[in-house]
């Protein structure tokens, strides 16, 4: 069933479509209903929808500015104009954007079914001759799959794509394990070529299976290699499925050179189970940091082990590591750094949340030196890390570029600009121009802009912007009050422009950001 969203500043307008047509007749949903072009992307954030039928003059962005910005995210969004206005410039644009149809209000329903039927024929040759491809085959399996672990397809749309692309339903155990492959900082990442390798798993794994055993593997967006294990007995006999994920583990560390390791989730009796056999997978390798260790193969028996936090770990002295960050001593520094990150045993993998909590608040500590903080680097990059080590290195990176800045000689501002920070750190969530400080000073707007930049190393707007995230950040780790609510406390009335400043400063969204430090 195609998606469909509708977008108009008026609501009887969106309802009336709702309405007029039948969706279900025409193999259509709609998945959603915005009132500006900003609404519909940020909906779309969840996956793109197949047809946007949307106007043009509405308020913070336009029909048009709407479709280029979707073209740009997802190609195949197809679009049908309506409006009110009949100027040959907005036919122009829409036609050289590529929309389906440029309809006029009132709408002709006959021309806009015309349009739709015009539509599904073209998806229907489209899809035909991506099945004719193999290439295209496979990447639609993958997507298939993918929406399938992660339960984003509708039942029927999935069991119509599982006879097309030859995934199994009736098989007797259904199992999901993962393949995660961790590259060092030299050389290629391995997961540039994630499509290829996963291709090569699936014909290494399906050799010398079992009868009635079988393989599937598909990259996900997270960059783990996910594979179905199918089975048609009833014995419960898995040591098939960990020596065919040896073989592939095996085979991707000699052609990447890169450290893997392969998880094995719960089994299930029926194909409905297998994205929550996915979900025990995932939870598992997100609740874990593995050691430096080369590969490994790891069984999650049940949910309370995948959620186990095995690993209890004491916060770090924080009194002390403020003192020797204000001392400046590197080596001190890295010595306690080191001892906090050495964990003794033989654990090949450990509670990750601990360890991010307290790898946090160690760079925090370095942040609250710097006048003007980036927490790009901290947050960005922790997505990416699997390893201790990994965390430890992001650690000390961190606080070794705060210390080689401040520790130089302290800057001594004039007192126009001191005058600018000391209005910024006590009215930060105001609304702060140079027009305002400048006319309060005496001074030119200009001139005090180029002050500001000549002795700060920035803008105006920027200090503003990074201080503001700063104290953001601050009530999103340490309170429980709504982003809406932090967006306002720091001077963002705009909750959407709130959150477009916080991705750029921070690096990550603030939703995003409470995910990565969770609460112990």
């Amino acid at each position: 069933m195609r998606s469909v969203m509708l977008v108009d500043d008026e609501p009887l307008i969106v309802k009336g479509m709702q309405a007029i047509i039948d969706w279900d007749q025409n193999n259509m949903e709609i998945v959603g209903t915005a009132c500006n072009g900003l609404e519909a992307l940020s909906m779309m954030d969840g996956g793109p929808v197949d047809l946007i039928i949307t106007d043009i003059m509405m308020p913070q962005m336009t029909g048009l500015e709407l479709i280029r910005e979707t073209k740009a995210r997802n190609p195949y969004t197809k679009f049908i104009i309506l409006s009110g206005y009949e100027e040959f410039q907005y036919v122009r644009e829409g036609i050289s954007l590529g929309v389906e149809n440029y309809l006029l209000k009132p709408v002709n329903m006959e021309e806009l079914e015309a349009t739709i039927k015009h539509m599904q024929r073209d998806w229907e040759h489209e899809e035909m001759r991506q099945i004719q491809m193999d290439q295209s085959w496979r990447i639609l399996r993958n997507n298939i799959l993918q929406r399938w672990a992660n339960e984003t397809i509708d039942a029927k749309e999935f069991r119509e794509r599982a006879q097309l692309l030859e995934i199994p339903m009736n098989k007797s155990t259904y199992c999901a394990a993962s393949l995660r492959i961790v590259g060092d900082d030299q050389g290629d990442d391995p997961q540039m070529y994630l499509p290829g390798i996963t291709e090569q798993c699936e014909q290494i794994g399906n050799k010398d299976l079992p009868d009635g055993c079988g393989i599937i593997c598909f990259p996900d967006q997270e960059g783990d290699i996910m594979l179905l294990f199918v089975s048609a007995g009833t014995e419960g006999n898995d040591e098939w499925q960990i020596q065919a994920l040896t073989r592939m583990k095996q085979a991707v560390t000699e052609d990447t050179d890169a450290r893997v390791w392969g998880i094995i989730g719960q089994s299930e009796s029926t194909y409905l189970g297998f994205p929550k056999s996915c979900k025990s997978v995932k939870l598992w390798l997100k609740n874990h940091l593995f050691m430096d260790c080369n590969t490994f193969i790891m069984q999650v028996e049940n949910e309370e082990e995948a959620t186990n936090q095995h690993q209890k770990k004491p916060g770090p002295a924080m009194e002390q590591f403020h003192k020797l960050l204000r001392d400046g001593e590197v080596t001190e520094v890295d010595r306690f750094i080191d001892e906090f990150f050495n964990v003794e045993g033989k654990e090949l993998c450990l509670a990750r949340t601990p360890f991010f909590n307290s790898a946090i608040q160690l760079m925090l500590a370095a942040k609250e030196l710097e006048k003007t903080p980036d927490y790009g680097d901290i947050f960005g990059p922790l997505s990416r890390i699997h390893t201790l080590n990994k965390l430890k290195q992001l650690v000390r990176k961190v606080v070794h570029r705060t210390l080689d800045t401040y520790h130089t000689a302290e800057k001594t501002y004039s007192p126009h600009i001191m005058a600018v920070l000391e209005v910024v750190k006590n009215h930060y969530q105001d609304e702060l121009s140079l027009k305002t400080l400048s006319q309060r000073l005496e001074l030119h707007p200009n001139y005090l802009g180029q002050l500001f930049q000549q002795e700060v190393g920035t803008t105006f707007s920027d200090y503003v912007n990074q201080y503001r995230i700063e104290r953001a950040t601050h009530l999103l780790l340490y309170s429980d009050k709504k982003t809406a609510e932090i967006a306002g406390e720091v001077g963002y009335w705009d909750s959407t422009y709130f959150y477009r400043q916080f991705k750029k400063y921070a690096g990550v969204s603030p939703t995003e950001l409470r995910s990565i430090y969770m609460k112990k």
